[in-house]
């Protein structure tokens, strides 16, 4: 919705500003889609090779026999698919903007559970796929293509949607560290250890606030993006209870007034 967000208003030098309600609406069902379908092979990854063996790991479904492994697997392909089918409907006068977005945020989808989460790479694709890439390909399919300067920018105000989409990641490593240790398995979580790993998320669930107040007051950011402010007792009912679901709801939380940030006619201070 970041994306979006900016394009309408016409940040990052889109004069006049753009929206477009299907290219929106397939966007967003394309997201959500490939959101589903990479948490459904993730979790068939980590039971197939060992890392989710209790009925309290990953989802649940694998451990606690609601669906076979096989049967996981083809969901997870079919929603993968679904998503790819909302990529093609967007192809035309999208192309340069879906076509490298969609083989990055496939790659980070199939590649990471399959054979890069030993390797400790979670953080970064997660931001990669879930944080950048959607508010980038948001943002390209209204504007039609993106510059340089628009991906420099647009990247630059997704940075608060990064961090906690990463948060909710670090939560669930942070609670399974143990298992994951056990497991072979690298997170930041694993390799900071319990005081690093927890530094860490202070600096995920908070910083997003921290930047947009330095925004604010160096005019880099409107002042109605000071709405998030809102979303305070939940970064803190999150951090203090390390709640995945908890993490999660703050990020929707804040994301939303973030992205609503943008779009009335913008006043700085």
């Amino acid at each position: 919705m970041l994306g979006t967000s900016l394009a309408a208003r016409g940040y990052a030098g889109l004069e006049g500003g753009h929206f477009e309600g299907g290219a929106f609406c397939l966007v967003l069902l394309g997201a959500i889609l490939a959101h589903f379908g990479a948490n459904v092979l993730n979790d068939y990854f980590d039971f197939v090779n060992g890392v989710d063996t209790r009925p309290e790991h990953g989802s649940g479904v694998l451990t606690s026999g609601q669906m076979t492994p096989s049967q996981a697997l083809c969901f997870g392909i079919l929603l993968l698919a679904a998503a790819a089918g909302c990529g093609l409907l967007l192809l035309r006068g999208h192309a340069s903007v879906v076509l490298p977005l969609a083989f990055c945020g496939l790659g980070c989808a199939v590649l990471y559970p399959a054979f890069l989460k030993q390797y400790g790479l979670g953080d970064l694709l997660i931001i990669l796929a879930f944080g950048l890439g959607l508010t980038l390909g948001a943002y390209g399919v209204q504007s039609g293509e993106l510059k340089a300067q628009q991906w420099l920018f647009v990247a630059f105000y997704s940075i608060p949607v990064c961090l906690l989409v990463d948060a909710i990641l670090h939560a669930n490593n942070l609670r399974d560290a143990a298992d994951d240790r056990a497991a072979h398995v690298r997170t930041l979580a694993t390799m900071l250890g319990p005081r690093g790993g927890s530094a860490l998320q202070v600096l995920l669930l908070f910083g997003p606030l921290v930047f947009v107040i330095g925004g604010v007051a160096t005019r880099l950011l409107p002042l109605w993006s000071l709405a998030t402010l809102l979303s305070v007792p939940l970064l803190v009912r999150a951090y203090r209870s390390g709640s995945v679901p908890g993490t999660a709801q703050t990020h929707l939380m804040f994301g939303l007034l973030y992205a609503l940030s943008f779009l009335p006619r913008p006043v700085f201070v």
